[in-house]
């Protein structure tokens, strides 16, 4: 059944966007009393009929609504690639595997200081309708590592994506998707020392993902699916 994105689910009769619509009737070929589903980011699926036909402001009549509660945190913190298609990459597949929040970091060593939040935000609502995931991550703004680790709060398992020869543990040691959980990945030339001094004094723990050196974004969805799985 076809997924759209609606922001709020409280009327009967929903209105979808033009760009929706557009895709409903001209790409889809929907047409009046073709069944499709709705969702919201925010833990709601609901199934519902196309009343309206309209191309750019197509309506659907909700029958039935189902919430889901909201899953246990499964937070991604990472730096930035130089690569706009491949941070892209990393908010679709992590939203797909069900990442709850991502906190784009600049560290010592990153190639890339800007982020479009706006944009990301659009692709990871075309994730949730691709996936059926019912929540929408949420996505914060851009900002230092020394500001991350001042300002976020979080109870659960830290942990910290590190290349270099210091004493580490594999992520599936330490990884629990019965707890809450936070991933910090780096840029390609890794945390600076000082970096990881900091990190260590908030308690997070540090691992790794294997024997093989990982770009950002394969780093990113291994240490989701590990920590989603177990």
């Amino acid at each position: 059944m076809p997924r759209f994105y609606v922001p709020s689910i409280e009327n009967e009769v929903l209105k979808l966007s033009e760009l929706d619509s557009k895709h409903a009737i001209r790409v889809l070929r929907l047409r009046n009393g073709d069944d499709v589903t709705i969702m919201d980011g925010k833990g709601i699926l609901a199934e519902g009929v196309i009343v309206e036909d309209h191309q750019k402001k197509t309506k659907v009549k909700v029958n039935k609504a189902d919430f889901y509660d909201p899953p246990l945190k499964l937070i991604l913190a990472f730096s930035p690639t130089k690569s706009n298609e491949r941070n892209e990459w990393i908010i679709e597949k992590g939203t797909e595997l069900g990442m709850t929040d991502c906190y784009p970091i600049f560290t010592h060593h990153s190639e890339r200081r800007k982020w479009n939040t706006e944009r990301m935000r659009k692709i990871a609502v075309s994730a949730i309708k691709q996936s059926g995931n019912p929540w929408l991550p949420l996505l914060h703004e851009a900002q230092s590592f020394e500001d991350f680790l001042k300002t976020f709060q979080f109870e659960g398992v830290k942990m910290m994506a590190y290349c270099s020869e210091e004493e580490k543990m594999r992520i599936s040691h330490i990884a629990n998707p019965l707890k809450n959980q936070l991933i910090l990945i780096g840029p390609e030339g890794d945390f600076s020392m000082e970096e990881i001094k900091k990190a260590k004094l908030e308690n997070f723990k540090l691992i790794n993902l294997g024997e093989l050196t990982l770009r950002t974004e394969t780093a990113c969805l291994t240490a989701l699916s590990v920590m989603r799985l177990g």
